[in-house]
C-alpha cells in the first residue's frame, strides 16, 4: 500500500508515510522511485505529488444532472454491494469482529452479574464493565477493519489477496492499532464519565463533542491501513480528509444505514416472535432471526468500510478506477437537481 502512495507523491521513510506537504516539512523526498521521465517543464512526474492542501480541496457538485439524492444514495449502495459480491471474502472480517464483540460483551455482562450488585448500584457496575470491555472490543473492531482495508487495497492494485493476507497486514500494524485503540477508549471513557456527573445542559455539549469526535475519526481505519502514523497524526489525517469529503462520506454512510434498517426489520420481527413463543417453534424463530440479524449487520459493516476506503483513496490520489464508483461520486457531496 505504501508503494501506491509513493507513486502519487507521498514520501516513505523509516516505516512511516508522509503526505507531500508533511514530507517537505521534514525535508524528505517526495519523488517516486519509478524512474519517471521529466516532462516538458523539466520536472519528474513523481515529484509533482499532489499537495495535501490541494488534493483535498472540495470538488464541485456532481455532474449527474437531474438525479435526486435518494437515487444517488441508492446508486452508491448498489456500487458498494457490487464490490462485496465480487469479493465476498470481505465479509469474513466484520463477521469475526462481531463474533468476538459478542463474546467479550457476554463476559462483561457476566462480570457485572457476578458482582451481585443491588438495584441501586447495578447501573454503576454495568457502566464499569462496559468501560473494561471497551478496549478489547474497540481493538478487535479496528484490527478487523484494517485487515479488510488491506485486502480491498490489494484487489484495487491488481494483487488479489486472501483473508490470511489481510490478517497478516493487520498484524504488521499491531502497535499502531493498539495505540490508536487506547486513544479512542480514553476519549470515550472521559466523555462517558463527564456525562454521568454533569447537568442536562452540559450533557448536550458533551453529545456535540462526542459527535464531532466520531465524525473526525471516520477515516481512521483506512489511515491506519495505508499510513504508518502515530495516533496524533492519525487523528489529524482522518479529520483533514473528513473536512474535505464530509458530504460524500455522510451521504454514503447515511444511505447504507437507512437501507440497513429495512433489512434488519424482518429479522427483528422474527427474533421478537421467537422470544415470545414457547417451545421448539420459538427457538427456531429466534435462531433464524438472530442469524439473519448477524448476517445483516456484517453486510452493513462491510459496505460502510468499503465505501470509506474508496473515499479515502480518492482523497489521497490513489487509483479507484478498478472499482464501481465514478470520481464524481467520491468527490462531490451531492448531485445537482433540475429546477
Amino acid at each position: 500500500m505504501a508503494r501506491g502512495l509513493e507513486q502519487v507523491g507521498w514520501a516513505v521513510a523509516h516505516g512511516e508515510t508522509f503526505c507531500p506537504s508533511c514530507a517537505r516539512e521534514r525535508n524528505l523526498s517526495v519523488e517516486s522511485d519509478q524512474g519517471d521521465e521529466p516532462d516538458a517543464g523539466g520536472e519528474r512526474a513523481g515529484a509533482r505529488g499532489i499537495d495535501a492542501g490541494q488534493a483535498l480541496e472540495p470538488f464541485p457538485v456532481s455532474a449527474v444532472l437531474g438525479e435526486r439524492r435518494g437515487q444517488r444514495t441508492a446508486r452508491l449502495l448498489r456500487a458498494s454491494l457490487s464490490v462485496l459480491r465480487e469479493d465476498p471474502q470481505l465479509l469474513a472480517f466484520p463477521a469475526v469482529a462481531m463474533a468476538l464483540t459478542f463474546i467479550l460483551g457476554a463476559f462483561a455482562f457476566l462480570f457485572s452479574l457476578s458482582e451481585g450488585a443491588g438495584p441501586r448500584d447495578a447501573r454503576g457496575v454495568i457502566f464499569l464493565a462496559g468501560l473494561v470491555a471497551a478496549y478489547p472490543i474497540t481493538f478487535v473492531s479496528l484490527y478487523c477493519g484494517v485487515a479488510l482495508a488491506a485486502v480491498l487495497a490489494g484487489r484495487l492494485d491488481g494483487q488479489p489477496l486472501t483473508p490470511r493476507d489481510g490478517w497478516m497486514a493487520a498484524r504488521e500494524r499491531l502497535g499502531i492499532i493498539a495505540a490508536w485503540t487506547l486513544v479512542v477508549c480514553t476519549v470515550g471513557a472521559a466523555l462517558r464519565l463527564i456525562e454521568r456527573y454533569v447537568p442536562l445542559g452540559a450533557k448536550i455539549l458533551i453529545a456535540i463533542v462526542d459527535l464531532s469526535w466520531t465524525l473526525a475519526t471516520m477515516f481512521a481505519v483506512p489511515v491506519l491501513a495505508y499510513e504508518n502514523l502515530r495516533p496524533r497524526d492519525t487523528f489529524r489525517r482522518s479529520s483533514q480528509i473528513f473536512r474535505q469529503r464530509w458530504g460524500t462520506q455522510i451521504a454514503g454512510t447515511v444511505g447504507i444505514g437507512v437501507a440497513s434498517v429495512f433489512i434488519y426489520l424482518p429479522f427483528l420481527v422474527l427474533l421478537a416472535a421467537g422470544l415470545s413463543t414457547p417451545g421448539a417453534n420459538g427457538a427456531l424463530l429466534s435462531v433464524l432471526g438472530g442469524a439473519g440479524l448477524f448476517a445483516a449487520i456484517a453486510v452493513q459493516t462491510a459496505l460502510d468500510q468499503i465505501f470509506r476506503v474508496f473515499v479515502y483513496r480518492s482523497a489521497v490520489g490513489l487509483d479507484t478506477t478498478a472499482g464501481p464508483f465514478a470520481q464524481s461520486d467520491l468527490q462531490a457531496p451531492f448531485a445537482r437537481r433540475k429546477r
